[in-house]
C-alpha cells in the first residue's frame, strides 16, 4: 500500500510504475568520485499508474537544497500542482556550493554537473513514475547558469528550463566571450531577470557584480536556436513594472520568453528572503516557472 502512494488496489493485468510513497526524501548518490546530496519531494496522492512531471530544482551560489526548495516556494508548489520536485546540492567549501556550468565552474572541483543530473534524473526514474514528456528545471543565479548548460547539452532530456538571474556565459580573459554551446534540438526557455539586478547584470549598462551575456541577448540565442520569430512580442504589467518579451514559432512548439523586472533586484521574486518575502516585484517566479513548463511538454 505504501509503495502505492495510494489506496486503490492495481489490477493484476497492469503493470505498476516504480514508485515510492509520497514524502520527502533525503537521499545521496556517488557518482565522478563525489557523494552528491539531494532532497526529492514526491506529492500527495501519487497514483502508480500515472507518470508525473519532474522539476529539477538548483540553488545559487552559497545554497543549498533545503534553502532552495522551500525558499523558492518549489516545495509546496510540487505539492499543490502535483509534481515531483528534485533539488541537489552544488559542490565547493566553506559554506560556497556551486555548479559547474561549464563558461563558470563554481565548485572548486572539475565534476562534470551535466553527468550528475543526467544520473540523478535516471536513478529517480527506477524509483518513481516520471513522465519523460515532461521534465524541468528551474534554477537561480549560479544555478540558472547550471539550468542554461543543461538545455544546451540535454535538449532532448528536458521539455523546458526556467532560468531566474542567469547568463548564458561571460567574457574571458582574452576580451571573448565563453558561452554554453548551442543545442543539438529545439527546447523551450524561459528568462526572469531584474533590472536592478547588482550580482548578475542584466545588460551591457547595469552596475553588477558579474558582467554576462545580458538578459536579453541570452533570450535571443535561445530564440534563434529554436528558430522563433526573430522578433519577440512584449506586454506589459498594469503597473508597468514587468515586461514579457515573448518568441513564439519556434520548432517543435518551442517558445522564448524574458520576464524583465524593472525594480526587480537578484532574490528569486517572490521567493523568502533573509528580509522576509520578497513582494516588492509583484512577480512569483515559482508559478511563472510551472506555468511556462505546464504549457510546454515535450513534443
Amino acid at each position: 500500500m505504501l509503495s502505492l502512494g495510494c489506496s486503490q488496489q492495481v489490477p493484476s493485468t497492469v503493470t505498476k510504475l516504480p514508485a515510492k510513497a509520497p514524502g520527502q526524501y533525503n537521499e545521496q548518490i556517488v557518482i565522478g568520485g563525489h557523494t552528491r546530496t539531494y532532497i526529492l519531494r514526491v506529492p500527495h496522492p501519487y497514483d502508480a499508474l500515472k507518470p508525473l512531471p519532474l522539476v529539477v530544482g538548483l540553488h545559487g551560489l552559497s545554497g543549498t537544497a533545503a534553502n532552495f526548495e522551500s525558499s523558492s516556494g518549489l516545495a509546496s508548489l510540487s505539492e499543490s500542482k502535483g509534481f515531483i520536485l528534485v533539488s541537489p546540492d552544488g559542490l565547493g567549501s566553506d559554506g560556497f556550493h556551486g555548479w559547474n556550468a561549464g563558461f563558470f565552474n563554481l565548485t572548486g572541483t572539475d565534476v562534470d554537473d551535466v553527468a550528475f543530473v543526467d544520473r540523478l534524473i535516471e536513478k529517480i526514474k527506477t524509483e518513481v513514475g516520471v513522465d519523460s514528456n515532461r521534465i524541468y528545471v528551474a534554477g537561480h543565479s549560479n544555478g540558472a547558469f547550471m539550468a542554461h548548460l543543461l538545455a544546451a547539452k540535454m535538449p532532448t532530456k528536458f521539455a523546458a528550463v526556467a532560468c531566474v538571474a542567469g547568463t548564458i556565459g561571460i567574457p574571458d580573459g582574452d576580451g571573448a566571450v565563453k558561452e554554453i554551446p548551442a543545442p543539438a534540438a529545439p527546447i523551450s526557455v524561459l528568462l526572469i531577470h531584474g533590472v536592478m539586478d547588482s550580482m548578475v547584470q542584466f545588460d551591457s549598462h547595469s552596475q553588477a557584480l558579474l558582467h554576462g551575456v545580458g538578459a536579453m541577448d541570452s533570450a535571443k540565442f535561445w530564440a534563434k536556436c529554436d528558430a522563433c520569430l526573430p522578433q519577440p512580442t512584449e506586454i506589459r504589467s498594469v503597473n508597468g513594472n514587468v515586461i514579457t518579451h515573448h518568441f513564439a514559432g519556434g520548432k517543435n512548439g518551442t517558445e522564448v520568453e524574458l520576464v524583465e523586472i524593472l525594480n526587480g533586484g537578484h532574490d528569486w521574486p517572490g521567493g523568502l528572503t533573509r528580509f522576509g518575502i520578497e513582494n516588492k516585484t509583484g512577480v512569483r517566479a515559482a508559478e511563472l516557472a510551472w506555468n511556462f513548463f505546464e504549457s510546454h511538454p515535450k513534443k
